[in-house]
C-alpha cells in the first residue's frame, strides 16, 4: 500500500517553467510528464518474465546489435502502484513510458501539487506539442520526363523513376532485393485508403492509434486526425503498381502507428510518438521512419523549444528517439520544413537533431537543395542533415482515390524514400547494425568527402552503401564544432573548439586520433593534418583565426596497426 503525505510543495519536483504556467492559469487543465524515481521492487524477476516474453523479431534485432544481456532497466514497464496512486488526481490519465519511467496525464494545476508531493515522484514537466510545417507556399509541381534508361531496368517504375533513380535503387532491384524480410514501421498522422491499388499488396502487421487508442488507423466520424499523410508517406516507401509508382521497400512488412492530428494543422504531442516508438521495439521493428518538429508552437501561450535545445539530448522525444536507436532501431526523420539560418543558429527539428538518427532534408529532381528544407548545424555543434533524398513533386498514391496519385513535396517524403533505401540495404546485409546503415549511407553519398549544413553528406546511393566496406575501426562519435571569439583591444580573434565522443564500437582499438583541416576561403584546398592526439582526448582547440577563417574539419581513429577509420567531419 502506497500512502499519501501532507501537502507541502515539493521544491524542484515541478518545473520552473510548469511552475510559472500553473501560477499564471491555476483554473485550467495542463498535460503533463510525472516522472518516477525507480521501477518499483523485485526487478530481478521481473525482467526475467520480460525476457522469456520478448517477441522474436525484438531478441534477433538485439542479438543483431550484440545485446549480451537481452533486456534492461528500459524494457522494465512503469510500477502500477505508482501510476494508480496518482490516478484520482487526473482528469485523465494518457500513456504510460517504460523508457522514461513516467506517465502522462491531464490535471489542474491544486491536483499537480498534489501529485509532486509523492516520495515516489522525481519531476513532473509538462507534455509539449509539436508542429511540421508543411512547404509555404507549397513548391509549384515540376513535370518530370522519364528518361529514356528508365527502360533497362526490371520493373517499369512510370512517374516515379526519377525519386528512385537519383537515389540508384533500381540497380537493387534488378538483383531481386525489395527488403523482405524487414519490418518498417512508420510513424505518422493516420493510414486511409489502404486498399488503394499501389498499397493492397502491403504485408500490414500491426496498426494502432495513439491518438484515439484504437487499431484503426484511417479516419473515423467523431475521431481526431486526418490520415491523408500517412498514405502519401506510404506510398513513397512502399508503393508497387508496375507503370505507375514502386517505392524502394515494396518487399517490406509494416507496422502502421497514427502518432498525430492533423485536423487543422498537423500537430502532436510527445507523448504519442514515445508511445509509438516504444511499440516499435516491442514488435521487434527494424527502421522507423518518421517526421514531426518542433517549431512555431505553443502551449498556455508559451513556446516549447528553440534553436538553442537542438543539441541531441534536451527534448523529450530525443530521448526517446535516443533509447529506441540504443535497442538496435534505425530511426529515420525528417531533417524539416523550416528553410535555412545562418550557424550558429539552426532550423532542424527534434529528434532529428540526435547523432542517433538519420536526419533527411530535400533535393528537387535535379539534385539541387529545395528552399525549405531544414539546416544545421545542431545547437552543439554537429553537422545536419546527415543525407538528402528527393522531397520535392515526389509521386505517390493519392488518399481518396484507389487508382489515384499525386506530387507531394516535403521533407516528409524525402525520409521515408531514404528509409526504404536502409531497409534494401538491411535486406543485403543483414547482420549490419543501425550505426553500420547510417554510416554506409553518409560514406556514399554525393558529398561524402565534403558535407555541410545544407546538404549535409548528399544524396544518398542505395547501390554505393549496400556494397560498402565497412572498417573495423570507426570514427569517434559526436565529433563537433563550436567557434568562440576573442576581443582583443584593437581586433577580433576567433577560436575553433572541437570535441567528440568515444565510440563504443571501437573497444580498445583505438591508438590515437588523428585530426585535419581544410580552408573554405580556398586558400589550402586540401586537408592538413593539424594534430594527433591521445585514445584519452576528447578536444582540440585552434586559436588565432580571424572571423572570415572558416574551416572544414574531419577526424579519424587510428588503430594499433596504423589503419584509419572512415572520417567524421565538423564545419561551421
Amino acid at each position: 500500500m502506497i500512502g499519501t503525505v501532507a501537502f507541502s510543495q515539493e521544491k524542484g519536483k515541478i518545473s520552473s517553467q510548469l511552475l510559472d504556467l500553473i501560477n499564471k492559469n491555476r483554473g485550467d487543465f495542463f498535460t503533463v510528464w510525472v516522472y518516477f524515481e525507480d521501477k518499483g521492487p523485485h526487478k530481478a524477476q521481473r525482467l526475467q518474465e520480460i525476457r522469456t516474453s520478448l517477441s522474436k523479431r525484438s531478441v534477433k534485432r538485439r542479438l543483431r546489435h550484440g545485446y549480451k544481456v537481452l533486456v534492461d532497466k528500459y524494457d522494465l514497464p512503469v510500477y502500477k502502484p505508482y501510476v494508480e496512486s496518482i490516478k484520482k488526481y487526473a482528469a485523465e490519465t494518457r500513456l504510460t513510458s517504460r523508457w522514461l519511467n513516467a506517465v502522462s496525464l491531464e490535471a489542474k494545476g491544486d491536483a499537480i501539487q498534489e501529485i509532486a508531493n509523492f516520495p515516489f515522484v522525481r519531476k513532473i514537466e509538462k507534455v509539449k506539442v509539436y508542429g511540421f510545417r508543411e512547404p509555404s507556399p507549397p513548391p509549384l509541381v515540376e513535370m518530370i520526363t522519364i528518361p529514356p534508361e528508365a527502360a533497362a531496368h526490371f520493373y517499369d517504375y512510370g512517374s516515379s523513376f526519377t525519386q528512385v533513380e537519383q537515389m540508384n535503387v533500381p540497380l537493387l532491384h534488378d538483383m531481386g532485393y525489395k527488403a523482405q524480410g524487414v519490418l518498417i514501421c512508420m510513424l505518422d498522422s493516420g493510414f486511409n485508403n489502404l486498399n488503394h491499388q499501389a498499397l493492397d499488396h502491403l504485408d500490414i502487421l500491426e496498426t494502432w492509434d495513439f491518438v484515439n487508442q484504437d487499431a484503426h488507423v484511417f479516419d473515423e466520424e467523431g475521431q481526431m486526425g486526418s490520415g491523408d499523410h500517412g498514405t502519401n508517406t506510404l506510398g513513397a516507401i512502399g508503393g508497387f503498381m508496375p507503370g505507375e509508382l514502386i517505392g524502394p521497400a515494396f518487399g517490406a512488412s509494416y507496422i502502421l502507428g497514427k502518432t498525430e492530428n492533423m485536423e487543422w494543422e498537423r500537430h502532436m504531442e510527445e507523448d504519442h510518438w514515445i508511445a509509438g516508438a516504444e511499440w516499435a521495439d516491442s514488435l521487434g521493428a527494424d527502421i522507423i521512419s518518421s517526421s514531426l518538429g518542433y517549431r512555431d508552437q505553443f502551449t498556455h501561450g508559451e513556446p516549447n523549444y528553440n534553436s538553442d535545445d537542438m543539441d541531441g539530448e534536451t527534448s523529450v522525444v530525443v530521448k526517446g528517439a535516443n533509447i529506441a536507436a540504443s535497442r538496435g532501431i534505425l530511426i529515420v526523420n525528417s531533417a524539416g520544413n523550416e528553410g535555412s539560418a545562418q550557424p550558429p543558429d539552426n532550423t532542424i527539428i527534434s529528434p532529428a537533431d540526435s547523432p542517433w538518427v538519420l536526419a533527411v532534408g530535400a533535393v528537387n529532381f535535379r539534385g539541387d537543395r529545395v528552399n525549405f528544407s531544414s539546416t544545421g548545424p545542431t545547437a552543439d555543434g554537429r553537422i545536419k542533415p546527415d543525407v538528402m533524398a528527393q522531397g520535392s513533386s515526389v509521386y505517390t498514391a493519392r488518399p481518396d482515390k484507389s487508382d489515384g496519385y499525386e506530387y507531394v513535396s516535403g521533407t516528409s517524403f524525402s525520409c521515408p524514400l531514404t528509409a526504404g533505401v536502409a531497409a534494401l540495404i538491411l535486406e543485403m546485409n543483414p547482420s549490419w547494425t543501425n550505426l553500420d546503415i547510417m554510416e554506409a549511407l553518409k560514406c556514399t553519398s554525393s558529398r561524402a568527402h565534403d558535407p555541410d549544413n545544407d546538404q549535409g553528406w548528399g544524396i544518398i546511393n542505395a547501390f554505393k552503401a549496400a556494397h560498402f566496406p565497412l572498417k573495423s575501426i570507426h570514427a569517434p562519435d559526436c565529433f563537433a564544432l563550436q567557434r568562440l571569439e576573442n576581443n582583443y583591444i584593437f581586433f577580433n580573434q576567433y577560436v575553433d573548439q572541437l570535441s567528440w565522443d568515444l565510440n563504443p564500437r571501437n573497444d580498445s582499438k583505438v591508438s590515437f586520433y588523428r585530426i585535419y583541416a581544410k580552408s573554405l576561403q580556398g586558400l589550402e584546398p586540401f586537408f592538413v593534418l593539424i594534430g594527433e592526439l591521445s585514445n584519452d582526448t576528447f578536444s582540440f582547440t585552434r586559436r588565432g583565426m580571424l572571423e572570415d577563417e572558416t574551416f572544414l574539419y574531419k577526424i579519424v581513429s587510428v588503430g594499433k596497426g596504423g589503419e584509419e577509420s572512415d572520417p567524421a567531419y565538423a564545419r561551421w
